[in-house]
């Protein structure tokens, strides 16, 4: 007696058991978020501009330091050196061939830098003089010349001669304490007080 419902119900039941099994799994779901749309993201600014702009003004004050180096070292080298100057720059040089041992060549600086050092600080062409002419001077003598040490430098001057002249042939350590003397010699030559221009003739 019952078969017939049964069946029946079976028969008329897809749609109500598939709207029960969908509101057993929307029961069992979990419950929904808090609505979120409200809250925005954070904006992150890209970092590699500030990267960029550190990176070219890192190199454009590198490139002015070199450009301020290179027209500093340009206008040192173009200045026109001062005697002394020159004289030490030319003793540079003779200490280097002094330690080569090329006395001929160490003797061809020295005695013209010493020269003309000498015309420089007293105003007079020593240049042309030989030695003994440079010993009979009186101009370089004279108490007008005492910033001139004369017997120093005429020793100097034929220690020159003497490996110019007489190809005497010096050791290095010799050539260098002559380059030494002659330093000297020419740093006091130019910081001692001297009047003007000797008017004596040789």
């Amino acid at each position: 007696m019952n078969a017939l419902p049964f069946r029946a119900l079976v028969a008329s039941s897809p749609p109500a058991l598939a709207a029960m099994a969908w509101s057993a799994i929307a029961a069992a779901a979990p419950a929904p978020p808090e609505d979120i749309r409200d809250i925005r993201p954070l904006i992150l600014w890209p970092s590699w501009p500030w990267q960029g702009v550190a990176a070219a003004v890192t190199a454009s004050l590198l490139l002015l330091a070199i450009a301020v180096t290179l027209r500093w070292w340009k206008r040192r080298s173009q200045r026109p050196l001062m005697p002394a100057e020159q004289a030490r720059r030319a003793l540079a040089k003779a200490e280097w061939l002094a330690r080569q041992g090329r006395a001929r060549e160490w003797a061809n600086v020295v005695a013209p830098t010493l020269r003309t050092a000498l015309s420089a600080r007293l105003g007079r062409d020593a240049s042309p003089q030989t030695t003994s002419e440079l010993a009979s001077a009186a101009w370089v003598q004279s108490p007008d010349g005492a910033a001139v040490d004369a017997s120093h430098l005429l020793e100097l001057l034929s220690t020159c001669d003497l490996t110019r002249f007489a190809m005497a042939r010096l050791e290095a350590d010799s050539l260098l304490a002559s380059t030494e003397a002659a330093r000297e010699w020419v740093t006091r030559l130019f910081s001692a007080p001297t009047s003007a221009s000797p008017q004596g003739t040789p």
